[in-house]
């Protein structure tokens, strides 16, 4: 057997085309990468052609911000640093759905969870490493301690607004979570926060951001938000509800859930094949709002699942008409 070809093998470890295979895979999906291109070309620029060591990335919601950090980690580490540290939010499904999604993407080194990784056997001081953490008071205590010293790290703060600012700074006070990630950050790590709003960090210069050196992450062409869905010239390709300015009770909410009810239906019964539908309900940032928000929307589909329901008569005529105001008499024929 023929010795294996260690150069050959210390070539292949070597090569810095991670980023090139991500922008490769993503047009293998038929994604568009045209943002993400502009988004880290700017990035690399602050960081290693400018020595800019705090600014903000911001864009639209839902618009793509995952995929341009899963590229932007792996430019990062074609760069030559050696620890990209992403903070998300609190929340442990949170942390696994952006962890999945980047082991998905297949950048080498793999993603971890920052507990896989505090094992005194396990030594971050060789090799590159990516690690998520949550913006938890003994996560980051913890991820510091075990970083210690090492050097050419970027921190890449998910919602950067949230939990991260420091809202004491007023009081001449530190929050706990910012004193931990300037902690995390040191004396010469890069700090680059990811945001679709970023006056918080602007307000209050978080971390010194150079908000000079903000770089916008624009949509893509198919891209829909808060301008079709809010446009200012007041003309909309969809149904637009608006509550009024006093008074926001459940009634609001079970209408909303009615006309997604009978609209779902007339899709369906107007093809050939039944799909699947989700409603987003989103109202507040507080989890208190969100359960209030879930009461009459589980209470609807109780009563409709229901038929001796003494509220079932009422719900279907609402949905009957909810579906005649909005959808015309072609749905009464098929009521």
């Amino acid at each position: 057997m023929n010795p294996a070809d260690i150069k050959h093998l210390r070539r292949v470890a070597g090569a810095n085309n991670r980023y090139d295979q991500q922008i490769n895979r993503l047009r293998r999906q038929k994604k568009a990468i045209s943002s993400i291109e502009q988004a880290v070309s700017n990035s690399i620029k602050n960081v290693v052609t400018d020595n800019v060591s705090s600014f903000v990335i911001y864009g639209e919601p839902q618009s793509g911000k995952t995929e341009m950090m899963i590229c932007l980690t792996a430019k990062l580490i074609d760069s030559g640093f050696d620890l990209v540290i992403h903070l998300l939010n609190d929340s442990i499904q949170l942390l696994q759905q952006n962890l999945e999604r980047f082991q998905r993407s297949g950048l080498a080194p793999a993603a971890k969870n920052f507990a896989d990784v505090l094992d005194p056997a396990i030594s971050l001081e060789t090799g590159q490493h990516v690690i998520f953490c949550k913006k938890n008071a003994n996560d980051l205590t913890k991820l510091t301690s075990k970083i210690g010293r090492i050097k050419r790290r970027v921190i890449i703060d998910d919602e950067a607004d949230f939990a991260t600012p420091n809202a004491k700074i007023n009081r001449g006070e530190v929050t706990k979570i910012n004193g931990l990630v300037a902690g995390l950050i040191g004396s010469d790590g890069i700090y680059i926060g990811v945001t679709a709003t970023p006056a918080r960090l602007d307000l209050n210069n978080t971390f010194d951001n150079d908000n000079e050196r903000w770089i916008n992450f624009p949509p893509h062409s198919e891209y829909t938000g808060q301008d079709v869905f809010f446009s200012l010239n007041g003309t909309q390709e969809f149904r637009l509800n608006l509550l009024p300015d006093h008074g926001d009770g459940p009634k609001y909410l079970r209408d909303a859930v009615f006309r997604f009810l009978a609209t779902v239906a007339y899709v369906n019964l107007s093809s050939d094949d039944e799909e699947n539908f989700s409603m987003l309900v989103h109202t507040s940032g507080m989890k208190l709002d969100h359960r209030a928000d879930r009461t009459p929307i589980e209470e609807v589909f109780q009563v409709l699942g229901n038929i001796n329901s003494s509220k079932f008569q009422k719900y279907a005529d609402d949905i009957k008409n909810v579906a005649q105001k909005c959808l015309g008499p072609i749905i009464l024929s098929e009521y």
